[in-house]
């Protein structure tokens, strides 16, 4: 498989394929995994979590944070 991203962002997007598709078999690696920015290591680790308790719970534990959602539902006219 492979996986078209831009390369601040083929870190994340490489431990998330893995983690949404390593399950069903799936093998996905980066051509050249280039070490993430600080910022990117800390935005890998919150979607890898959130994809985790997605896939575990079917929720996303957006109720965690309800200002998250109050703004987001605001933003999309809900």
């Amino acid at each position: 498989m492979w996986i078209a991203t831009d390369p601040d962002h083929t870190a994340r997007a490489v431990v998330l394929a893995r983690i949404a598709l390593g399950s069903q078999g799936i093998r996905v690696g980066p051509a050249d995994l280039p070490a993430p920015s600080p910022s990117e290591h800390r935005k890998l680790l919150l979607h890898a979590l959130r994809l985790t308790l997605w896939r575990a719970t079917g929720s996303t534990g957006a109720w965690l944070v309800p200002k998250v959602v109050a703004r987001k539902r605001a933003d999309c006219g809900v």
